[in-house]
């Protein structure tokens, strides 16, 4: 867990279930008026009989709340607000369902005068909307969007936005078995696998007292149980009637909660002040954010993040879409099967009759299946078969799609700096990153911290030795042609010598950048030799090629590398780096995230997608680090 807890920019699924509990303590509450409230979002006045006025505050995308107050507001009605007039004037509250983990706040109510009853909507999610549907239609919206499987505009059917699993509902196993499949770190697991986003994965975590640091997949057996009891204990402190925790720090407002709060707990010079609802805080909280203008750079970020969501959106349904149309056309070939003899008697009825057509339908058990009239049942199950493999091909390339254009939406929202909506200090400009001469080629640094760099193609095999291969150097080349040339610097003056862990390590290095990774190689030999012993003269009638060069003298061989490489991170002179390195090498100096084996080389891209998604690495990066060919990945 971070030093200092992540300031978030909008409601949680326990803060929108905290105020679905508020919401569900009024009796009878009846809408009065709308506004706009200054800032952006609207306000709806409620009477309560015996309680008198209420303030439902909505701000899509940001939070919500239910205050004893009124006001402020806008002094004129926007276009949507006189329509939330016009519709929800008169209507009962009637009920609030309950959040299921979402971050959709969705309110019933009923007017005397329409039959049918009306939902209000106010999504607390990407760029959030307000909606209104009265039955199974919506009338109002204050964004207009279209995805290929989900309308929201004027006449279109009402759809909840897609779902996932509720955090606080699902068992141990279900837990365990997404740390099981995780290859990255715990907090980013419980954020995004388990869908309980970045403050409540650290909230989690303080209140489990786990290291969020750590490969989750090897935390299963020890914090699954216990996991799925903080869960279910923070579900609880939420309660019927939520009161409110509202965070200080030097001032500032930083949080506010429907429960205690673990994750601020340690933090020095902050405060916790305890409010008799959870809404008080809340709007204390939000309304304490500093609102900024949007730069140009920030407004192309939002519309390239806006469209990248369209895209995602239709890109799953077309997954969906795929994925339904393979189970069918596997079911209709299994019918065939199962109902042979009964398919060969309506082929033989046809073949009687005066029917035309290529096909003829046949009832098979519960599925109606178009038979090829001129071929054998078989024939038709294997045509049935060959589409379903051939639609499996696209379905593949379509869930790639998919992951490749959710990472790149992870790249410009973690490229980018907190919403300028959100922005609870001025930004810190971070020193520019420094570049050291090893990053231009291949590198990694030795568990005894020597600089180990290697060429990338034949140009920069020359470069290496030519530049970089000084006395007191090692050479090391796999025992393969056209492996790369690597260099291991020697230590700094006063530093303990390297030994043969260095040499191994550089070795299997070697082999892993050599041809026994594409082949497949379990394990290979390499060797080293000192700088005299490398030149570019050949003897008499020999060729040396750009990149080769050539060794005299003997040779010191290392036998057994294994082709393994470690992937992770380094800090190199204060600066986190991502880098490749055998494993013990990495765990010496670094933090492994997956280690990785030669792997089939047509699932190569799709490995680097999920690679990129799951590190939260851009795919560039990772095409600079990984070895040619296909990888393997397992947890470290």
């Amino acid at each position: 867990m971070p030093l200092v807890p992540t300031p978030k920019d909008r409601f949680t699924s326990l803060d929108t279930l905290a105020l679905v509990h508020e919401l569900r303590s009024l009796r009878r509450a009846r809408v009065d008026k709308a506004f706009d409230v200054p800032g952006g979002g609207w306000a709806l006045t409620l009477r309560v009989p015996r309680e008198g006025r209420w303030d439902l505050r909505l701000v899509p995308g940001r939070y919500a709340a239910l205050l004893s107050e009124a006001g402020p507001y806008e002094e004129e009605l926007s276009p949507f607000a006189r329509e939330l007039r016009r519709l929800l004037e008169g209507a009962v509250l009637e009920s609030v369902p309950d959040p299921n983990g979402e971050r959709l706040l969705e309110v019933v109510l009923r007017r005397s005068d329409e039959p049918e009853p009306i939902r209000l909507a106010l999504e607390m999610f990407g760029a959030g909307n307000l909606v209104v549907a009265r039955g199974s239609r919506i009338v109002a919206a204050a964004h207009t969007r279209r995805w290929a499987h989900r309308t929201v505009a004027v006449g279109a059917e009402y759809a909840r936005p897609p779902s996932r699993s509720d955090p606080f509902a699902v068992g141990v196993a279900e837990i365990e078995g997404e740390l099981a499949r995780s290859r990255t770190d715990l907090a980013s697991t419980l954020a995004a696998r388990l869908a309980l986003g970045g403050p409540l994965a650290e909230e989690v975590i303080a209140r489990g007292g786990w290291d969020g640091s750590r490969p989750a997949a090897a935390e299963v057996d020890r914090i699954g149980p216990d996991l799925h009891r903080v869960l279910r204990t923070l579900l609880l402190e939420v309660g019927e009637v939520p009161q409110g925790y509202l965070y200080r720090r030097l001032g500032a407002a930083v949080d506010a909660t429907p429960y205690r709060s673990s994750r601020w707990g340690e933090v020095l010079d902050v405060e916790e002040a305890v409010r008799p609802r959870f809404s008080e805080a809340a709007t204390a909280y939000f309304a304490s954010l500093v609102s900024a203008p949007l730069s140009a750079e920030e407004s192309e970020r939002l519309r390239t993040l806006r469209e990248l969501d369209h895209q995602i959106e239709k890109q799953r349904a077309a997954v969906t879409e795929l994925e339904r149309r393979v189970a069918e056309l596997k079911a209709d070939a299994s019918a065939v099967f199962d109902h042979y003899s009964e398919a060969e008697r309506v082929l033989e009825e046809a073949a009687q009759g005066k029917g035309e057509g290529p096909t003829v339908d046949a009832v098979l058990g519960d599925r109606t299946v178009s038979l090829l009239r001129r071929e054998s049942p078989r024939t038709t199950a294997q045509q049935l078969y060959e589409e379903a493999k051939r639609v499996q091909a696209k379905l593949a390339g379509a869930v790639s799609a998919v992951a490749e254009a959710e990472v790149k939406r992870g790249q410009l929202t973690e490229a980018s700096a907190p919403l300028p909506s959100a922005r609870l200090a001025p930004p810190v400009v971070s020193p520019r990153r420094r570049t050291h001469w090893f990053e231009r080629y291949r590198w990694f640094i030795s568990s005894e911290g020597a600089i180990v760099v290697g060429g990338r193609d034949a140009a920069s095999n020359d470069v290496v030795v030519k530049r970089h291969l000084k006395e007191g150097d090692v050479y090391v080349h796999a025992d393969l042609h056209g492996a790369a040339s690597v260099v291991v610097k020697h230590p700094e003056p006063g530093a303990p010598p390297l030994t043969e862990v260095t040499y191994r390590e550089a070795g299997q290095w070697a082999v892993a950048f050599s041809k026994a990774w594409r082949a497949g190689l379990a394990s290979a030999s390499a060797f080293w030799v000192t700088p005299d012993q490398v030149s570019k003269a050949a003897e008499s009638g020999e060729f040396v090629a750009r990149g080769a060069w050539v060794v005299r003298g003997s040779k010191h061989i290392l036998r057994d590398l294994p082709t393994e490489l470690a992937l992770g991170t380094i800090d190199y002179e204060g600066e986190v780096r991502w880098t490749v390195a055998p494993p013990e090498a990495l765990r010496r100096r670094g933090a492994v995230r997956v280690i990785l084996t030669p792997g089939n080389e047509r699932e190569r891209a799709g490995q680097e997608v999920a690679l990129s998604r799951e590190l939260g690495v851009s795919r560039t990066v990772l095409q600079g680090l990984l070895p040619a060919g296909g990888i393997a990945v397992r947890p470290p």
